[in-house]
């Protein structure tokens, strides 16, 4: 067994369910400096990256909202994952790794996963730009570890995920598609001959309407609290469903997104979403 191979295998045992390796080198012709693996970890050579389905795929049957990222069980187990391959690299093949990564200042993450996990051959950019879509998987929820380590590349996919088909009639017909339509201040961009020409997502706009879980947000109901002079309001603000969410949202660490709207109706996620029921045996 390879080392790569090795990796790959035990990611898979701990939780997840695809596993890519992209090169450092590669990643740094279209990261920015500041925002490249060896600026967190120094000589970094390789970031194995690992995904996973972002929800149970039920979750999308529910009808009550809260069910979808009360039920994200992948962001739970992708620090378990990563931490498994650190160790394993470093003390069975003595190169240095890292899993865990600084907080992002605003908006802008220390290390693009998206980018990652499409230099890793995992999935490629949608129209929903916010996210990387796999055939099989649908959404990813991804996590990466950086090492020192060279391993062998996976390399991007070598045909685009998006659009779908379905998605590429629907622009003929109406010039737009389901995720732009479900969320057109977020959203926009341009097929041309069925592939992407451009896309844009405002992240500004989004994390005020679908991230509002995370840290910032607690800070902010944190001040309103110490602001608000009625005593049964106070209470009501840290006793109440919304504040509950929150916590319980940052203590599973699934803060990077709430709303998932714009992939309810994409053809690519409905197929993934598919399961085919198994008749019990008495």
């Amino acid at each position: 067994m390879t080392p790569e191979e090795e990796i790959k295998q035990l990611a898979i045992q701990r939780g997840a369910e695809k596993v890519g390796i992209a090169s450092v080198a590669e990643i740094n012709k279209y990261a920015p400096v500041g925002h490249r693996p060896d600026d967190i970890l120094p000589g970094a050579k390789s970031v194995v990256v690992f995904v996973g389905r972002d929800a149970l795929r039920g979750v999308w049957r529910s009808p009550n909202f809260q069910t979808h990222y009360h039920n994200r069980e992948f962001g739970r187990v992708r620090g378990g994952v990563g931490m498994a391959v650190a160790k394993l690299i470093e003390s069975k093949y003595g190169h240095y790794a890292v899993t865990d990564y600084p907080a992002g200042i605003g908006h802008y993450p220390p290390l693009s996963m998206k980018l990652c996990a499409e230099l890793a051959g995992l999935g490629t950019r949608s129209m929903a730009g916010a996210v990387i879509l796999n055939k099989e998987l649908g959404l990813l929820n991804i996590g990466a570890c950086t090492t020192t380590m060279p391993l062998a590349a996976d390399g991007r996919m070598s045909e685009a995920v998006c659009p779908h088909p379905a998605c590429v009639q629907l622009w003929a017909k109406k010039k737009t598609t389901p995720c732009l339509e479900a969320c057109p201040e977020c959203l926009s961009g341009e097929l041309e001959d069925g592939q992407i020409k451009w896309l844009r997502y405002d992240r500004r706009i989004c994390s005020t309407r679908a991230q509002s879980m995370g840290w910032v947000e607690l800070q902010r109901t944190m001040l309103r609290v110490a602001d608000e002079p009625d005593p049964a309001m106070r209470r009501n603000m840290l006793f109440g469903s919304f504040a509950r969410n929150m916590v319980e949202t940052i203590a599973t660490g699934n803060v990077v997104g709430q709303c998932g709207e714009c992939l309810r109706y994409c053809p690519v996620c409905i197929e993934a979403r598919g399961l085919k029921v198994k008749e019990v045996v008495a």
